[in-house]
């Protein structure tokens, strides 16, 4: 509970410890987002009305990180409708007002907790498959069958990797608005959209044939079409995130008949089973394309880079380059993920992650003189060849002994470091050699400044979800700062990366980050000539 008023703090929080709850209580909203994120509450109640940091402002911290997935409940003495909608827009929960009884309270709670965890997504807002089922019972009992259809989404993982929660969130959310809104349109009113257990797919129930009774595979491919070419659409025109293009909507359909014999909920799942496998086997035909297209890749070294500029912040001059390995352009393993994905798939990782770092060398001659060129690379990568300290000797052999001083060796965070002594070692055998080290995606989660002091780096690279926007929240900007404080202390360079607004670009100048990467100064492109200086784009600003 997170309240200024402490005699209503300590009423509220014996009420709740005699119905078994334990509390944590906060005076202060700053004090209420220290517990909240150390402390993991179930559910956190919270005034509106507090010196400093006011309700509607913890409530919005709240969304960033590991808090975002706690339900909020306002109790407050604002009674007005206009203050419940605020709350409903800083994303409560629930809303109970001053003066409640107790009673009220705790039936507030409960029910916020079962809605939460059981009935409603909490990302789409739609209903969920437990909270259906009943309904689809009913719906199956009158009609004798109903089609299944199954959406799902491809590259929903390495998405939310690389850009974070908010991104993934925004296209399940656009997915679940969709389909919700097809009804009428592309599916007939009587059907619905539900929500699976697990979160990450969508169910729509049909309802048969007016005029035949039942349901017909026909009727199903039509529904699969419609929708297949709809949510593609809306994703490309709603979402305008670059790398939304490695997401795949794959859509699969079965049917559900009534039996005596089979209990209706081992029924629905296998109705449910027999749609995800149908989209199996589509998958399975993409994969095997896809495993020919990348043989012919790495058999004829087909992969080429493309130049990212980092800059200053101050003058918006070049300082270097990241290179990033894309396969062939019209390929549909141009992007790095796509290729990665297969190779794992192949159990050729580390070769893949070989060929591009010996591509991204040999572009590096390219660059303009005295500009810094950064290869990315992984620990596993590292650790994997470092016994016989072939990793280093690659680098050695791929760039000139005048470029080495110039490139820039960039250790993603987005996997555990276990071996920090190993680590070293080989980080120690790369400056002898000239090289030097950059730690990326600081602030992903995991290692954390354990990595940043373990290795030493020259640069540290902040991670985009850090960046996305750091320009609301307090949050994230309290967390740059610690990392530019631990920069100066250090003489390390701080890099922003995923630049994609000015707001975000003057709140960073303003904290004092040096330098970043982003959409903001330009895309990606092996046709764009490289310049000296990237000014902001005024086109790649949403708000």
């Amino acid at each position: 509970m997170i309240d200024d008023d402490g005699d209503l703090v300590a009423t509220v929080a014996a009420i709740l410890t005699t119905a078994g709850y334990e509390v944590l209580t906060a005076l202060t909203g700053e004090q209420g987002l220290e517990i909240a994120f150390t402390g993991h509450p179930h559910l956190i109640l919270l005034d509106v009305t507090m010196p400093g940091m006011d309700g509607h402002q913890v409530c919005r911290e709240l969304q960033f990180g590991y808090t975002k997935d706690i339900p909020v409940v306002f109790l407050t003495a604002r009674a007005e409708l206009s203050h419940m909608l605020q709350a409903h827009r800083s994303g409560a929960s629930g809303y109970i007002t001053k003066p409640f009884q107790p009673d009220h309270l705790l039936e507030t709670i409960t029910d916020v907790l079962r809605e939460t965890s059981v009935h409603r997504d909490d990302v789409t807002g739609l209903p969920t498959l437990a909270s259906t089922q009943v309904e689809v019972q009913r719906m199956l009992f009158d009609h004798g069958q109903l089609g299944l259809v199954y959406v799902s989404l491809s590259g929903i993982q390495t998405l939310e990797q690389l850009q974070g929660f908010e991104v993934v969130d925004d296209v399940y959310r656009v997915v679940g608005e969709c389909l919700e809104q097809a009804r009428g349109d592309l599916i007939r009113d009587e059907d619905f959209v539900s929500v699976s257990s697990l979160g990450d797919a969508f169910l729509i129930v049909l309802s048969p044939s007016r005029d035949s009774g039942f349901v017909a595979e026909e009727d199903l491919l039509v529904v699969k079409r419609r929708l297949q070419q709809h949510l593609s659409s809306r994703l490309e025109t709603e979402l305008e995130n670059p790398m939304l293009g490695q997401v795949d909507v794959f859509i699969g359909s079965s049917r559900l008949t009534q039996s005596p014999k089979i209990r209706f909920k081992r029924a629905l799942l296998d109705a449910i089973a027999r749609a995800t496998r149908s989209i199996e086997v589509e998958r399975d035909e993409i994969r095997a394309r896809l495993r020919h297209e990348f043989e012919a890749i790495m058999a004829d070294g087909l992969l080429s880079c493309i130049f990212h500029p980092i800059v200053s912040l101050d003058d918006f001059t070049a300082i270097g380059f990241e290179l990033l390995a894309r396969g062939p352009r019209q390929s549909e393993l141009h992007r790095p993920d796509a290729l990665f994905e297969v190779a794992r798939g192949e159990g050729r990782v580390d070769e893949l992650d070989r060929l591009c770092r010996r591509a991204a060398c040999e572009a590096g001659s390219d660059l303009p003189p005295g500009r810094l060129r950064f290869v990315n690379t992984e620990p596993a990568t590292m650790f994997l060849h470092s016994r016989g300290g072939s990793f280093v000797q690659e680098f050695v052999e791929g760039v000139k002994s005048s470029q080495r001083g110039l490139t820039v060796i960039e250790i993603t965070e987005n996997s555990v470091i276990d071996d920090f002594d190993r680590m070293r070692e080989v980080v120690h055998q790369l400056r002898a050699h000239g090289f030097r080290v950059a730690v990326d995606d600081a602030g992903a989660g995991y290692a954390g400044l354990q990595t940043m002091v373990e290795i030493e780096p020259d640069f540290i690279k902040l991670d985009i979800s850090l960046i996305r926007g750091v320009d609301n929240s307090i949050v994230k900007q309290r967390l740059v700062r610690t990392l530019r404080d631990f920069c100066r202390e250090a003489a390390v360079t701080l890099i922003a990366e995923g630049i994609e607004t000015r707001r975000q670009l003057d709140t960073l100048r303003d904290i004092g980050v040096s330098h970043g990467q982003g959409f903001l100064f330009g895309l990606p492109n092996a046709d764009t000539p490289l310049r000296e200086a990237y000014p902001p784009l005024e086109t790649v600003t949403p708000e």
